[in-house]
């Protein structure tokens, strides 16, 4: 049997709303609000929230709020770069 090892930290959750989802959707099981949702590294919280916001408004992304929640032991190969933030909310309307 072979053994891995999975490097891991307490990432970061960013939660960011930006609609309210449609009352028959929630009827049906959906969640109360529509955004993105993002785990980054420690290292990258300083300017995170500014960053996020640019990146909204240069897509015309419509915003509600943002939340930080610390995720302990979270794999290190699954961090999202700024990079890869942008191109989600390029990419994906909520």
């Amino acid at each position: 049997m072979k053994t891995r090892i999975i490097e891991v930290c307490d990432a970061i959750f960013v939660d960011v709303v930006c609609e309210f989802n449609d009352s028959t959707d929630i009827e049906c099981g959906g969640p109360a609000t529509l955004g993105y949702e993002f785990f980054i590294s420690p290292d990258d919280k300083d300017d995170i929230k500014s960053n996020i916001m640019k990146f909204l408004k240069k897509y015309n992304r419509p915003f509600i709020g943002m939340s930080f929640i610390i995720h302990k032991d979270f794999p290190v190969k699954n961090l999202w770069s700024l990079e890869k933030i942008e191109e989600c909310i390029n990419s994906q309307e909520v």
